[in-house]
């Protein structure tokens, strides 16, 4: 029987460029990461032990297969990821074991790896576009700046006043004015924002919804103590993170709730009546919720995964939800880095509450995140 011909790859330079590069060279799989390059000996020359695999099929008959991507979308960097040899054959032969979205959360998860374990060493050629989510205290623009050394700015820092009492009608259309501004011209893959948020809970994540996960963005937390924007020298906290879904929820639920419990407990009492009664609400939490819970980017990216999975299950297991409701207790750069995983597209509106002491319940609505095709 004659094997069926692969289709013909049509990778762009660009687009191995950004793969090799994200990647480190090594194999995604975190038990594996082996060196995809062997190198040359006196009588042998440089071996490549690497496989660009597809997420989604190259073909309609290939493990994973979306009939409606276009043969160009499958060969994009957003459908690839680099393993070696070995797991690529486990991965394409256990298909479901490893579904499309578990491959987006490990090749998002090692390269953030990549970024953490492998930092750059001395002044990058390219530098950052620094960008300050300033609430109702004024940010010191140069103690910020501090924390991009070695790196630099490449341009003056971009100051987006958003106070906490800002109208909510208003401010994403700022925030989307705003990021316009800095992202007009050039590749999103090739832009590089460092951003430093002390805002509202709202404002921070609507920020991460308009930049989206496209560009590079690195966030950092303020330390008030320090009064400093550098991460401190301590060891990675251990990963606390969990999820719960209801033991008994309704598929056909046309409303979903999203509680962060990082910083402290949202008590379910607070929440709006519609989300009191019986109503599904996922919860993502901290075993000890604490203001210092913060103290390593790679924390962030952490969350980054857990709710890019909570929200795909969301859309899996409630395909009828029309609204999300999202309740944010956390520290500013990871509401950014939880705005940064909704699609603009995909995602149904999303309200966004603010905490409020006076008066019941105590989360008000504020933003209202709508697709970007509505």
């Amino acid at each position: 029987m004659t094997k069926p011909k692969k289709p013909a790859r049509t990778y762009s330079d660009r687009t191995l460029k950004i793969l090799w590069g994200r990647s480190a060279g090594r194999c995604a799989v975190p038990e594996c990461r082996v060196d995809l390059l062997v190198e040359e000996t006196d009588f042998d020359p440089v071996v490549v032990i690497g496989d660009i695999a597809h997420i989604a099929a190259a073909s309609d008959q290939g493990p994973r297969a979306q009939s409606e991507l276009s043969p160009k979308n499958r060969d994009e960097y957003e459908n690839l990821i680099l393993l070696c040899r070995n797991c690529h054959a486990r991965i394409d032969g256990q298909t479901h074991a490893n579904p499309s979205a578990w491959i987006k959360q490990l090749k998002a998860a090692h390269e953030a790896w990549v970024r953490d374990a492998l930092p750059e060493r001395g002044k990058s050629t390219l530098g950052w576009i620094p960008v300050i989510l300033e609430g109702d205290h004024p940010i010191d623009a140069e103690a910020a700046l501090n924390a991009l050394a070695p790196d630099f700015a490449s341009v003056s820092p971009i100051t987006l006043k958003v106070g906490y009492t800002a109208d909510a009608s208003d401010l994403m259309q700022r925030i989307r004015d705003a990021v316009i501004s800095f992202s007009q011209s050039g590749d999103p893959f090739e832009k590089r924002f460092a951003i430093f948020p002390l805002s509202s809970v709202s404002a921070c994540i609507a920020l991460g919804y308009v930049l989206t996960n496209r560009p590079n963005v690195r966030l950092f937390q303020h330390f008030r103590q320090d009064r400093s924007w550098v991460w401190p020298s301590v060891a990675t906290p251990v990963d606390e993170l969990s999820v719960s879904f209801p033991a008994h929820s309704d598929s056909s639920a046309h409303e979903v709730g999203i509680c962060f419990h990082l910083s402290v407990e949202i008590a379910p009492q607070d929440l709006p009546e519609q989300l009191t009664h019986g109503a599904t609400v996922v919860d993502v939490r901290v075993a000890q919720p604490s203001v210092h819970w913060l103290q390593k980017p790679s924390q962030l990216e952490r969350l980054a995964e857990i709710t890019c999975a909570v929200f795909e299950r969301i859309g899996r297991d409630f395909p009828q939800a029309e609204k999300w409701h999202i309740f944010f207790a956390g520290p500013a750069p990871g509401a950014v880095k939880v705005g940064q995983q909704m699609n603009p597209t995909m995602t149904p509106p999303t309200q966004l509450y603010e905490f409020s002491k006076a008066g019941a319940p105590k989360y008000r609505a504020s933003i209202l995140l709508r697709p970007s095709n509505t």
